[in-house]
């Protein structure tokens, strides 16, 4: 009898074992699918341009087409530049701006509750700023891009036209 009480003492300390890896090692793995680390991914992806990756990222209700969503990304990126100047802001400035979203959306409806919204700003090519909004899912695991929004500022006629000109380029 006395070796059955040492092999269950065994078994419940190595059960209780197991539940503590268990436990240590769950929010690691969640982790990699939060909405911040699903932000980042998304951004480094545009940093390193592997536009394809970012645009994997994208909830399926979000984008009809990766390709297209990758090609997307593309022209903002030819058009704009910037990309590896982007870096996250607190809030997007206060003024007007010229709003495009990527994927541009076809008024589909979202299921989603609860997201996440993350600002960027980035410098363009032309040397002129450019912000970002980052929508993703936060009721679900793992976490999707839901939109990615570009503010182009508009202060006057020179910048308004500049914001025209390229929301044209980047829909083409």
């Amino acid at each position: 009898m006395n070796t059955g009480v040492s092999h269950m003492k065994f078994n419940i300390v190595s059960l209780g074992a197991l539940v503590v890896c268990t436990l240590i090692v769950s929010p690691a793995a969640y982790g990699d699918v939060s909405p911040a680390v699903v932000a980042d991914k998304f951004v480094d992806a545009l940093q390193h341009q592997r536009f394809k990756d970012a645009a994997a990222m994208f909830a399926p209700e979000a984008t009809q087409n990766i390709r297209t969503t990758e090609r997307a990304l593309k022209r903002v990126d030819a058009s704009l530049g910037g990309f590896s100047t982007i870096h996250p802001i607190a809030t997007l400035p206060d003024g007007k701006s010229i709003k495009l979203e990527v994927p541009r959306q076809k008024n589909i409806p979202f299921k989603v509750q609860k997201f996440v919204q993350v600002r960027y700003a980035s410098t363009a090519s032309d040397g002129q700023p450019v912000f970002y909004e980052l929508n993703l899912s936060a009721d679900n695991m793992p976490s999707q891009v839901l939109s990615f929004r570009l503010h182009f500022p508009v202060s006057d006629a020179q910048s308004t036209k500049r914001a025209n000109q390229l929301v044209t380029v980047i829909n083409r």
